[in-house]
């Protein structure tokens, strides 16, 4: 369950060909479960091994059940939708397979099967993109910046919960109100679009990312870019989704349906892609020149600053002996992370290459100045020439 709910009383009860009980903690409902009996295990996922040695083995998933169950409650909960803000997570489902006897248990290569799972992993920031983030919004401020984000986090939202129509609205809705120049009938909304060079450029950066998913249906979107198309083109067919998913009409052939989300899906990443070429536009007062210096001087101020120490080993290209070199930088922070060290790595390379064109690096080691804790280290076999 997505939207909390409680309920003070529920019991077992068979409906929709199983026996339906609550998953909950105390009155707070958190899951259905149905269970099946008297099912052929070949319902279960089989595992098959590989066919060359050092591949992963195959999972072959052969449930309609999972299918039917989740169509039908998808169908119940609607009765209940229509007069609460009862909220499912109806992609999220967990599958187990129990054998009735000991023979069955045996032929269940796996017992246990997860559909949907959402990526709830925390998302990784260095300290700077909130300083900056506050430091612009000392500035005066634009309204446009928050239209965007706001409309960008409900579709991130939609799309996360694969309510793929809802993120494609969402999106659209951006689209319309930065590039619409006021115009709503279709004519005069493709002109419109086309005349924007940035909304062009960010449609076609964002058509050569897709790479299109076969092991899923195919959708409209999906394989119109299997075809050479220009911007303009993928604009029309922008416009053709909106006509059809913002002005649905139950009697016209075709009509989109909100359970049949995935219809939608390559629709919705290719507006992803495109509001995210667009976003640079709508984050550029964190990315202010002169913010950097003030986040280090800030962080100097509060003595937030790890001194990082490269020592390195290079050769001239025309010959001699190795020499040595030792170059400390200065980090805001209090912790190196793995991302500090990555761009370090980057920094430290590019910089080598750019201060000793006529050199080659044979070994880099890099330590915190305080602790002498390793950060990373670089080393070339001897024998390259």
């Amino acid at each position: 369950m997505k939207q909390p709910i409680r309920m003070l009383d529920h019991w077992p009860i068979d409906v929709l060909g199983a026996r339906m009980t609550l998953v909950s903690d105390g009155d707070m409902v958190r899951a259905l479960k149905f269970t099946f009996t008297g099912q052929p295990t070949t319902l279960a996922p089989a595992l098959t091994d590989p066919d060359k040695p050092g591949q992963p083995p195959k999972i072959t998933v052969n449930d309609p059940l999972q299918t039917m169950l989740r169509q039908q409650v998808r169908n119940g909960f609607s009765f209940m939708q229509a007069l609460f803000p009862v909220q499912v997570a109806f992609d999220r489902t967990d599958a187990e397979y129990e054998g009735e006897t000991p023979e069955e248990n045996d032929a269940i290569a796996i017992s246990h099967f997860s559909y949907g799972e959402a990526d709830d992993r925390p998302l990784v920031l260095t300290y700077d993109y909130f300083t900056r983030a506050m430091m612009a919004a000392e500035k005066p401020y634009d309204e446009r910046y928050r239209l965007f984000a706001t409309l960008t986090s409900y579709a991130r939202e939609a799309s996360k919960e694969a309510r793929y129509i809802d993120a494609f609205r969402y999106y659209f809705l951006i689209l319309d109100a930065f590039f619409s120049d006021g115009q709503f009938k279709k004519a005069g909304l493709e002109k419109a679009f086309k005349g924007h060079a940035t909304l062009m450029d960010a449609i076609k950066l964002a058509t050569a990312d897709f790479r299109e998913d076969r092991t899923r249906p195919a959708t409209p979107t999906g394989t119109l870019l299997r075809r050479s198309l220009t911007p303009e083109e993928i604009a029309d067919h922008l416009i053709e989704r909106r006509g059809h998913y913002f002005h649905s009409n139950r009697r016209k052939p075709g009509a989109w349906s909100p359970d049949k989300q995935d219809e939608a899906r390559d629709l919705s990443w290719l507006c992803s892609m495109i509001c995210f070429y667009l976003s640079e536009e709508y984050s550029a007062p964190m990315f202010a020149e002169e913010l950097g210096p003030r986040h280090f001087a800030e962080a100097t101020k509060s003595g937030a600053i790890i001194v990082l120490r490269i020592d390195y080993t290079y050769v001239d290209d025309d010959g001699g002996e190795p020499k040595q070199g030792r170059t400390n930088i200065n980090m805001p922070g209090t912790k190196v992370t793995r991302k500090m060290a990555t761009e370090m790595t980057q920094n430290f390379v590019q910089n080598f290459i750019d201060s000793q064109p006529a050199s080659s690096l044979m070994h880099a080691i890099c330590r915190e100045a305080k602790t002498g804790k390793p950060i990373f280290e670089i080393r070339y076999p001897q024998e390259l020439p």
